[in-house]
């Protein structure tokens, strides 16, 4: 029988060659043709489902809750799994660490329940707070897994990337609302249009959240409509001003209409010469302060726009400032990123006899306080170290003055409950200078709300979601209030913290280096009725 008898088109028996004495051979020709045929197929449709996976891998085998976005690792780790992230190697061994002993000491009758976390590890508005947001909760876990609690507390974390076009933070929300363990979320972004939209997407899923750095207006549960909030120079396409998170959203960061309120109450009777905005109406914590600094300090002031992506702008708009003779005080509402290249280039200014201010006072809202934690970037470091070691800032004549994201940034009197913070922020090998910034503040006040809320509820029943956005809700009163390292926390009926108000400090600068290592940037505190204190 020749080949072309015994096949179809070189591939396929015939009937005939089927009673072959060799006929299990024949059939080898189709079983090759159709495996080649099926890997081609799901090379076409799960091609790059799989490569997205292989790309970040949590172990040795791809899992669906990692995966690359936008040339970063996206997704959930429980520890020790970083995202491919050095700088965050530490704290998720300490969380990985945390989640296995996290029963040890609970009640043995208590049912565990998973805290999710959400935060950017990489966006350009976040530096290196974002390790210490990631290590304030892991010692919050601390905290919650404590002599006397109840419900052993693990973190689930979630890195949402630096908010890319592939839509990553929403995705990453959505993997982490599939998991049925998690009970509640700490941290869900930054100001940003997608944190909106995550907040959003967690409301339906019945999932509390308690944010722990969005200061934005908008981003509340009625779209900050008790500020009469003026939205007109934001995009027109965003969705915050509507609200976020209906009756599911919570956060522990004062809002911007609080902090510059704060901030005139701190410096009374100034005006502002000068507000400094970069260009463009995409950030919510830009669009959403402008207006509201206006009308705190004084109407019609002269807004100074500038790109920090193009270095000759920042040094024109310094040049401006300094081109008025009396004391100035500047409105600063950029972001923090870019704080230190704008003071750098007020102080060269100064140093080359080019400033005709006789004092710069410049006034920031809270992403300001970013020049107090070392950049991971070496660039923005050593713009930072040269800004707060100047002449100019050293003696007082360039000053910086900016409220807190939280409530503290150190011990003081009455406040109890810093001192149990930085207690567990140290004991699990943190590095105290990390808690400078406030974002491991609001880290760990984000997760007590939740470990407070968890820890009312019934020892042998298993933990609900509802019943965890119950006990939150609750959180509203000076008799119902959690002490976090910040003070006292209580919400109002849209979820913003209430009570005592932001505090403003001014920032000092930064000491002289001890064996190389670059000191701690201390704060004083202003307060209202008083002279401004010296650092």
């Amino acid at each position: 029988m020749t080949f072309t008898e015994r096949f179809y088109l070189g591939i396929w028996p015939r009937p005939r060659a089927l009673r072959h004495p060799a006929k299990w051979t024949d059939w080898l020709r189709p079983v090759a043709v159709l495996a080649v045929v099926a890997l081609v197929a799901g090379g076409v449709t799960g091609g790059p489902w799989l490569w997205k996976r292989l790309s970040c891998k949590d172990g040795w085998l791809p899992s669906a809750d990692v995966w690359s976005a936008g040339g970063e690792c996206v997704g959930l780790s429980q520890g020790p799994y970083a995202f491919e992230l050095d700088a965050f190697t530490n704290v998720l061994k300490v969380i990985e660490k945390q989640n296995a002993a996290a029963a040890e000491v609970c009640d043995p009758s208590g049912t565990p329940v998973t805290v999710g976390v959400l935060l950017t590890m990489t966006d350009q508005y976040a530096g290196a707070r974002a390790v210490h947001e990631l290590e304030g909760m892991a010692a919050g876990q601390a905290r919650a897994n404590g002599t006397g609690c109840l419900h052993p507390v693990r973190l689930l974390v979630g890195n949402i990337g630096a908010y890319g076009p592939e839509q990553e933070a929403v995705q990453v929300a959505r993997r982490l609302a599939d998991h049925p363990e998690v009970v509640a979320v700490a941290g869900i972004g930054l100001s940003h249009q997608h944190s909106a939209e995550i907040a959003d997407l967690l409301a339906a899923e019945k999932i509390p959240m308690v944010s722990d750095l969005v200061t934005a207006e908008g981003f509340d549960q009625s779209g900050s409509t008790a500020q009469e909030t003026d939205y007109s120079g934001c995009e027109p396409d965003t969705t915050y001003q509507n609200g976020v998170g209906r009756d599911h959203y919570y956060r522990v960061a004062f809002r911007g209409s609080e902090q510059i309120r704060s901030l005139g109450a701190a410096l009374p009777g100034t005006r502002l010469d000068f507000i400094m905005v970069p260009t463009g109406g995409t950030d919510p914590y830009t669009c959403t302060a402008l207006p509201l600094m206006h009308k705190q300090f004084g109407g019609n002031i002269t807004e100074v726009k500038f790109d920090p992506d193009e270095a000759s702008t920042v040094s024109q708009t310094a040049r401006r400032v300094c081109n008025v003779t009396k004391d100035v005080t500047v409105g600063y509402i950029a972001r923090g990123r870019d704080l230190a290249m704008f003071l750098h280039s007020l102080d060269q200014e100064f140093s080359q006899g080019h400033c005709s201010a006789s004092s710069i006072t410049v006034v920031s809202t809270s992403d300001g306080q970013r020049v107090r934690a070392a950049e991971l970037d070496p660039r923005l470091e050593d713009l930072r170290v040269q800004a707060l070691s100047s002449p100019s800032f050293t003696s007082g004549k360039l000053r910086l003055v900016a409220t807190l994201v939280g409530g503290a940034d150190k011990q003081v009197p009455g406040n109890t409950g810093f001192a149990d913070f930085e207690r567990q922020f140290t004991r699990i090998g943190f590095d105290v200078a990390h808690t400078d910034a406030g974002w491991a503040v609001n880290g760990y006040d984000a997760v007590s709300v939740v470990e407070e809320a968890v820890n009312k509820l019934p020892v042998t029943k298993p933990v609900q979601r509802s019943q965890v956005n119950t006990q939150i809700s609750f959180v509203s009163s000076p008799e119902t209030a959690v002490l976090g390292a910040g003070g006292p926390i209580m919400f109002d009926n849209d979820g913003n913290r209430v009570g005592a108000e932001p505090p403003v400090v001014r920032v000092c600068p930064l000491p002289q280096k001890q064996n190389g290592a670059v000191g701690r940037v201390r704060s004083v505190t202003l307060h209202p009725g008083t002279p401004a204190p010296s650092c």
